[in-house]
């Protein structure tokens, strides 16, 4: 009698034991079920929250856009106010940063990240965006453009131009003025002209 009493006593314990698995497993979602109602969550660590996504639309605000400019006169934590002008870039605008390989692969990395949807990899405008019918931004190779001052190229990429919007508040000034040094890069087809013995895809990015 008391055999079997272990022995019912061990089979309902191992049942109790795999139904409470097989009920962890259904609710957590690890186990496979027929239906495509997602599994019951006890807690879902905010993985389902009530929220706008980035550019996209939203009929909370009046403009009807998820993304909120920034507040007027505020510049983001360790971010300064570009103020300067057009007229007044090849003055204020003086590019102090060497040509190292340094800068030009952390201006390369920059380009690429911030620079080629738009401008594509070889600066003339037929980026991913452009591919999918976004307006097509002039050349950086042309003429015109390798005509502008460093000043300049600095004040387009801080202040925008045309449909361009500011980098400043993405872009730290050191960034830019290294972003300035590779598009050079591009425009002397692959090397700076104040270098030219420049490798940038070869050096270390440093981090600040």
């Amino acid at each position: 009698m008391s055999n079997n009493k272990r022995k019912f006593g061990f089979w309902s314990a191992l049942f109790l034991v795999l139904f409470a698995i097989f009920w962890v497993g259904l609710l957590s979602g690890n186990i496979l079920w027929t239906s495509d109602t997602p599994p019951l969550e006890i807690i879902s660590d905010m993985d389902n929250q009530p929220k706008v996504k980035a550019q996209a639309a939203s009929n909370f605000f009046a403009d009807g856009k998820a993304t909120r400019e920034p507040v007027e006169y505020t510049v983001p934590r360790n971010g300064t106010k570009y103020a300067t002008s057009l007229d007044d870039a090849d003055t204020k605008n003086i590019n102090t940063i060497p040509v190292t390989p340094e800068v030009l692969a952390r201006g390369k990395n920059r380009f690429e990240t911030m620079c080629t949807p738009c401008h594509n990899y070889d600066g003339k405008g037929n980026g991913l965006v452009v591919q999918k019918g976004f307006a097509n931004p002039p050349s950086l190779v042309r003429p015109e453009a390798v005509a502008y001052t460093d000043g300049k190229i600095f004040h387009v990429i801080s202040a925008g131009q045309n449909i361009m919007s500011s980098y400043a508040d993405k872009l730290s000034e050191l960034d830019r003025w290294c972003v300035v040094h590779y598009v050079r890069v591009l425009q002397n087809g692959g090397t700076h002209p104040k270098m030219a013995s420049a490798a940038p895809t070869s050096a270390p990015i440093k981090q600040q």
